[in-house]
């Protein structure tokens, strides 16, 4: 394949307009502020603004990274102390009896040169510890004063104002202080790319199959091996790292920014010697940190699995979960928000597949433990000399952990769930899956899968035990073939935006650059295979940022993107009183969240066929007829803004994790649907800008308090557009020229696993396979 080249261009954002220098010069903050002006390392600056914010304050933060030392040290020293100090031969000498003194000996003097070695590495990795805690104590003491003395924000209102809140006084600061000297408005997104910058390039290239998280395990077949030290490992190489490609935190080095032929292999190489060197380094290091991970994971879990046996057969969401199923410009509340109500239909679906033969076996073995269990106890309560037997107190714990997984393991037999629905309600939270996944849940093959996104705690904890010898020889031998790769995607992935610096170009969220036309963008999108984000990530990234910052205005594509997805929308609406409906993606995406709420769906329903259709011309037979709308919603006509509703209360306490504004107009689809546009409009370049959010019944689909119709909304919205990529439904063109509906054809598999030997192909200056000059 001939390969072609690209230029790294510098991008102008659309609020970048020039200042006036004179005023500049001219301007004079208020003194009490005039310190923030100027700030060189915005990007660690913003990342501590909103660490500060997600922690609870300085005093909070502090008190858990002090005790994280303690924390340290306890097991350090406890540790030792059980090594040296504890006479276990007269510890397990039943002859007499003996108290906790008896087995206090006076500690060995005499030290073995592992153990010296082990004392050395962790008072290294200590002293680390407390000069980041002392680092980490100065500079956020410089966030507290920003919080009090620009933001105007005291302790006691932290846990009461929304991150929202926080940035928008940030963006009113820079107004005045002129934080960043380079544009004199910071908008959202240029916040989100500055706190995001590296986790963006990550996402960016797990979705495209780049990073070697997939592993083909002989008898196994595919498994996904992501740990905590392989993902601090990937991060240390690829971005912060004193031999990374960043110059700093928010510039690439100059070598990788031309498209310079011969810089490639040149850099490819040094980026493959850097892979192979941390890799050693890991190597020689992995018995202490096996060592360590052994020591913490057992004084971590013990308790816990003597009081609750099952703790451990709880799931959660994996590692490689939390890159594959985040979106680009997501911080990390808005992600463990999405998370956090998935977790539950996770849990329902895995448990909604179940092994006959392993709960026939669970059935009698967790008859034959509590019958000799249940004897001991008896005998116990008879006579409580029974437990000075030998062995009878471990041998009734062994068998209460016994009865207890046997029960973890046998279904409820009174309990009906629908694997394809809930793998709707899944996807109604988390918003990705693989097309191959949909209408095959009910399959094994799917439940093996989706596994792995959700995996066992027991699991996660053996891969972690494991990662300190899997992990150097993940870097070394996997890795290390793709550093051309890498480079290649730095080089033909990044763009440099005026007031943030290199940031990733899927973070963008332009459907005309990055785009896929199987996922509804069609013509809008400019993008070869290598430049299109899979899986849709690109367009719903797009609709929760905007969704989550109403105020944003995306760039004039993707904005028309947007749009047409509203105008879709009404459309469908128009059709819901048909008796046809259920073939509606509209109807089968509220459908969807049924298992969430069904009696607000009705209502919903309901309601959208009441106001679109008069009541002599509603079919008898539709799906929606015998749907009633609320009360306090308008029968006919176009629905009105609710200032009321009945269920709303005010909400109190912390609402620091709220995603997006706690109040406001909704941007979503779902608002849309629920306030036509008012066509015609002044002041608005597209119908769809005129429209007025409007909130029904918060109680409707998720229950009770403001945030939670944005939640309803954002999942609606990822299921419609979900039902609209497997119709190959085409948009309607808006009245802007150049938008186009999107062509047929099965989704690309866009991964690199297949070409991760050979360079990415580059693209030659001013195509119009690669065009750098979109505006941010």
């Amino acid at each position: 394949m001939t390969e072609l080249e690209t230029e790294y261009q510098r991008l102008d954002t659309q609020e970048d307009d020039t200042a006036d220098e004179e005023d500049i010069m001219l301007h004079m903050p208020d003194s009490g502020r005039a310190r923030w002006n100027h700030i060189e390392n915005l990007d660690a600056f913003f990342s501590r603004l909103y660490l500060f914010h997600q922690n609870h304050g300085y005093l909070c933060m502090m008190l858990g990274q002090v005790l994280e030392l303690v924390q340290f040290l306890f097991i350090f020293l406890f540790s030792l102390f059980l090594l040296r100090c504890v006479d276990y031969a007269t510890l397990f000498d039943h002859d007499q009896k003996i108290s906790i003194p008896d087995v206090i000996k006076e500690c060995s003097r005499e030290h073995s040169p592992l153990l010296v070695i082990c004392l050395l590495v962790a008072s290294l990795f200590w002293l680390h510890r407390l000069v980041r805690v002392l680092y980490n104590a100065y500079h956020f003491w410089e966030i507290r004063a920003f919080y009090t003395s620009a933001l105007k924000v005291s302790a006691s209102e932290l846990d009461n104002l929304t991150w929202h809140d926080i940035l928008k006084r940030v963006q009113h600061v820079q107004k005045e202080q002129r934080m960043c000297i380079h544009k004199a408005d910071l908008t959202e997104l240029d916040i989100y790319h500055r706190i995001l910058r590296f986790k963006n390039y990550t996402i960016a290239m797990v979705n495209k199959s780049l990073l070697p998280l997939r592993h083909n395990v002989p008898f196994l077949g595919e498994m996904v091996f992501v740990t905590n030290g392989l993902k601090y490992n990937l991060e240390m190489i690829l971005f912060w790292g004193p031999w990374a490609p960043f110059r700093n935190y928010w510039e690439l080095k100059e070598d990788f920014k031309p498209a310079a032929k011969s810089k490639r292999e040149e850099l490819a190489k040094q980026l493959s010697r850097t892979i192979l060197w941390v890799g050693l380094a890991n190597l020689f290091l992995s018995p202490f940190i096996s060592l360590w991970q052994i020591l913490y994971s057992f004084f971590s879990y013990a308790e816990l699995i003597k009081r609750e046996p099952s703790a451990l057969g709880a799931r959660m969401w994996s590692l490689y979960s939390k890159l594959y199923m985040r979106h680009f410009n997501e911080l990390d509340h808005e992600f463990q928000a999405r998370l956090n109500r998935g977790y539950k239909p996770a849990t329902k679906y895995l448990n909604s597949f179940s092994s006959n033969m392993v709960t026939i076996f669970s059935k009698n073995v967790a008859f034959f433990a509590g019958s000799v269990l249940a004897v001991l106890i008896i005998l116990t309560v008879v006579d409580e000399d029974v437990l000075t037997v030998e062995h009878v107190l471990t041998t009734m714990t062994l068998l209460g952990v016994a009865v207890t997984i046997c029960r973890t393991l046998i279904p409820d037999e009174n309990l009906i769930w629908c694997p394809e629905v809930l793998m709707q309600s899944i996807l109604a939270q988390i918003h990705y899956i693989p097309d191959s996944w949909k209408g095959q849940a009910h399959t094994h093959r799917v439940r093996k899968e989706f596994s792995q996104l959700f995996q066992y705690k027991i699991t996660h904890l053996l891969e972690e035990l494991l990662s300190p010898v899997f992990t150097p020889l993940i870097l070394i031998f996997q890795l290390r073939p793709r550093a051309l790769d890498i480079v290649d995607f730095y080089r033909n992935f990044t763009v440099e935006v005026i007031g943030v610096g290199d940031v990733c170009s899927f973070a963008e969220m332009d459907v005309r650059n990055h785009g896929n036309p199987k996922w509804l963008t069609g013509h809008r999108s400019e993008a070869n295979h290598y430049q299109q984000a899979e899986d849709g990530k690109t367009e719903l990234s797009l609709m929760h940022f905007k969704m989550t910052n109403p105020e944003w205005q995306p760039p004039e594509e993707s904005k028309m993107f947007i749009g047409a997805l509203k105008e879709k929308a009404q459309q469908d609406v128009q059709l819901t009183n048909r008796v046809d409906a259920e073939n509606i993606a509209l109807v089968t995406s509220l459908q969807s969240l049924s298992s969430l709420d069904a009696g607000g769906l009705n209502s919903l329903l309901g309601n959208l066929a009441i106001q679109q259709t008069p009541r002599n011309e509603r079919s008898p037979e539709s799906p929606l007829q015998g749907a009633a709308a609320p009360s306090y919603l308008p029968l006919q006509g176009p629905a009105t803004p609710l200032t009321n509703p009945p269920d709303q209360r005010r909400m109190k306490g912390s609402i620091s994790n709220t995603e997006g504004p706690l109040k406001g107009e909704g941007s979503g689809l779902l608002s849309s649907i629920h306030s036509p546009p008012a066509v015609g409009a002044q002041g608005s370049s597209h119908p769809m800008d005129s429209f007025v959010g409007f909130a029904p019944d918060n109680a409707l689909l998720t229950g009770g308090t403001p945030r939670d119709f944005n939640t309803a909304d954002m999942n609606f919205s990822a299921l419609y557009m979900h039902k609209l990529h497997d119709h190959r439904v085409t948009l309607p063109e808006t009245s802007e020229p150049g938008t186009a509906g999107n062509a047929e054809g099965e989704m690309p598999s866009g991964s690199w696993s297949a070409v991760s030997r050979e360079p990415l192909p580059l693209v030659e200056e001013h195509s119009s396979l690669m065009d750098t000059t979109q505006s941010v």
